[in-house]
Formats: structure tokens, C-alpha cells, sequence
């Protein structure tokens, strides 16, 4: 999910949000309220591509617009020293007050974009506390919106409440039919209905209620941590969508699969593979490392006593022959000597190819990276 990110020079006026790239044409009357922490790049031209959530509050005198509307942008990279990038307007659509969402990361293909807005809603509860404003509601559809790159056309699917943060992937493909289907790919959490039970997110995540003597597992987290591969199938000739669930693919059930990762060379392509970060919170917080098999459906994993990875960060060896042709690099935290390290696995199998000793050591479940040179 996280080999997306990048630094980008911006020009003067604009600003950037994480590690996002966000529009310069940035004013106190659009009220740009959310972009994705994970944007996506178009698998052909190498593009970045993120969105807006535009709130207005001039009545659409410099903002364009009355009603609140998602906003489609791709930023081009420089090509030579001392170049900003420019945000392009892909499309965009309005949406109502309760159509508010928390995208965490979106999709594209060759020729779409792919904004999902899952059930994690914003809600104008507290002026103030933001935090309070954003809540798990099991009673609101997901939607996924398709936005055509060439012609900024928008296709909206309807479907039932889904919860998930971090893509797998999204591809093109015709079924038997012969009609065009985009199918997304996200872990997500296998029965809402179950989940937060109406509580506002962060406040599972309150150090408070962690270091509570009182705190239950099982009451308050394990509904959080039971996930499901699932695939979103958008049918753009009939406009219709359908869901396709995963079957179960690793053991223990109640097991945390997230931070997923895969080849970059097939981000928005078919594809098979994907690597992921496990945990799981009933054996003491144990974590590891899965492979899935999307094609064959089945999984592989890693895991060694104390050793608490990070995201695994997929790696393509310079003379790959197949999608798994290379290396998963990830820092391990050992519990035991209180001490990080750089761990190699082989992508075909998740056999440890080497470790190395790291000079700092490395927090628990950040995203990770790989930039080629560096």
C-alpha cells in the first residue's frame, strides 16, 4: 500500500498534507477538507492521483460549486531539476452531507480512477474534537465511485456496509460476456454489524481504555480483527456491482491481515500476489508475515517467537522472469534483545535470505518503502 508514497516539490502556495501531494490551488473558500494518506499512480504513465473533498463556503463564488464534491487530481512527475508539480483535474461530483467518507487509499487503472467510500463516515458532531466526527456506521452503503480518466465521466456502484483502510489492488478485465468489468481488491473487516458497535474509532485506539484494567479483548477488539479478502466486480456496461468473498485463507480465523503489498509492476494490472502484515491479538500480539495466492487462493506465512515486523515491502529483482521474482524486506523488532533488524525473505517462499542488524530500532506497524538508487 505504501510504495505509492513520495516526496514532491510543490509550488509556492501550495502545500502537502503527510506524504500526499495536494492541489495547489488551495483557499479558505473550498474548505478542502480530506485527501488519501495512501494516493495511487496510474500504471502506465507513472502519475500520482489523489482527491479533494471540497466543502464550499463562498456559494460557489471562487469555490465553483454549492454542493460539497469529491475531486479527482493527477500530478505529473518533474523531469528536470527545479520543477513543481501541477495538479490536473481529472473529474469530480457532488455528493450529499451524509455521503461523507474516510478514504484511506484509492485505486486506478489504465483508463479509471477508483474512489472507495466505505462506512467509516464523517459525521458534524463536535466543532472542535475531529475525532469525534469520524465513526463505523453499519447502517451506510459503501460506494464505490469510477471517475474515466479521459473524459472525467463518473460511474457510481452501490453496495452494502464494508469496512477497510489499505487497497490490495484494482485492475480491467472483460467477463465472459464480453463486458468491461474494473475489479477492486480490499481486506476488510468480515462482519461490520460486529464491529466498534457504534463507538467513535478513536476511541478503541485511547491509551486509557489499552492500559485499563478492565479492558476485554474479546468485547472490544476481536470484531476488528476478523478479516476477509473481499473483490469488489464494477460492471461498467450494465452499471451493476457484485461482491466476491475470498474464501478463508490462513489460520488462526481471528487473525489481523493488513499493511498489504504487492509487485508495483502490477498496481493497477491483473496480478496474483500479495504480502501482508499479520497480528494476532489473542496469542499475545504475536505478528508476522503472510503471502497470498489470490489465483489459486491459497497463503503461506512466517512468523518467529518476540519478533514483531513492519509492512513487508515487496522488492522485484532487476532480472525478473515472474510476479514473485524477488525479495520482501521488512525491520523486525525483537522483544527479547530490545534491539531492530532488516530482514530479507525469498518472495516465492518467505524463507529468511539474510538479517541484518539495524542502527536504530524501528516502531511497530509503520508503512514501509523501496526507492530504487537510494
Amino acid at each position: 500500500s505504501s510504495g505509492i508514497n513520495a516526496e514532491w516539490p510543490l509550488r509556492p502556495g501550495a502545500y502537502r498534507r503527510k506524504h500526499v501531494p495536494v492541489s495547489d490551488d488551495a483557499h479558505w473558500a473550498t474548505k478542502e477538507a480530506l485527501s488519501a494518506s495512501h494516493f495511487t499512480r496510474h500504471p502506465g504513465s507513472g502519475d500520482s492521483i489523489n482527491y479533494k473533498l471540497v466543502i464550499p463556503m463562498d456559494k460557489g463564488m471562487i469555490s465553483g460549486t454549492v454542493t460539497p464534491e469529491y475531486r479527482l487530481y493527477r500530478y505529473r512527475p518533474t523531469t528536470a531539476p527545479g520543477d513543481v508539480v501541477t495538479a490536473q483535474l481529472i473529474g469530480k461530483f457532488p455528493i450529499a452531507k451524509d455521503g461523507f467518507r474516510v478514504v484511506h487509499s484509492l485505486g486506478a487503472t489504465p483508463n479509471y480512477v477508483i474512489l472507495p467510500r466505505f462506512s467509516l463516515v464523517v459525521r458534524l458532531n463536535h466543532p472542535v474534537d475531529s475525532s469525534q466526527n469520524i465513526m463505523l456506521d453499519p447502517t451506510a452503503p459503501t460506494y464505490f465511485d469510477v471517475i474515466g480518466m479521459a473524459d472525467g465521466s463518473h460511474t457510481s456502484f452501490t453496495f452494502p456496509a464494508y469496512e477497510s483502510q489499505h487497497i490490495l489492488n484494482t485492475f480491467e478485465r472483460r467477463n465472459a460476456k464480453g463486458q468491461l468489468e474494473i475489479v477492486v481488491d480490499y481486506p476488510t473487516i468480515e462482519d461490520i454489524n460486529q464491529a466498534f458497535k457504534g463507538e467513535c474509532i478513536f476511541e478503541l485506539l485511547d491509551i486509557r481504555r489499552l492500559k485499563d484494567p478492565h479492558f476485554n479483548f474479546h468485547d472490544h477488539w476481536q470484531s476488528y480483527m476478523e478479516f476477509r479478502f473481499r473483490r469488489f466486480i464494477l460492471n461498467m456496461d450494465t452499471g451493476e456491482g457484485s461482491v466476491y468473498e475470498f474464501p478463508q485463507m490462513w489460520r488462526p480465523r481471528v487473525l489481523q491481515v493488513e499493511f498489504p503489498y504487492i509487485n508495483d509492476a502490477f498496481r493497477g494490472l491483473p496480478y496474483c500476489f500479495v504480502y501482508a502484515h499479520t497480528w494476532n491479538h489473542a496469542a499475545h500480539h504475536a505478528m508476522g508475515l503472510i503471502k497470498v495466492d489470490l489465483c489459486t487462493e491459497t497463503s503461506i506465512g512466517w512468523h518467529e517467537p518476540n519478533k514483531f515486523p513492519a509492512e513487508p515491502v515487496f522488492v522485484e529483482a532487476p532480472t525478473a522472469t515472474s510476479e514473485d521474482d524477488g525479495v520482501v524486506v521488512s525491520p523486525v523488532y525483537d522483544a527479547v534483545e530490545n534491539t531492530s533488524f532488516v530482514y530479507i525473505w525469498s518472495a516465492k517462499d518467505l524463507k529468511v535470505l539474510a538479517v541484518l542488524q539495524s542502527e536504530v530500532n524501528v516502531p511497530l506497524t509503520l508503512h514501509g518503502i523501496w526507492v530504487n538508487g537510494v
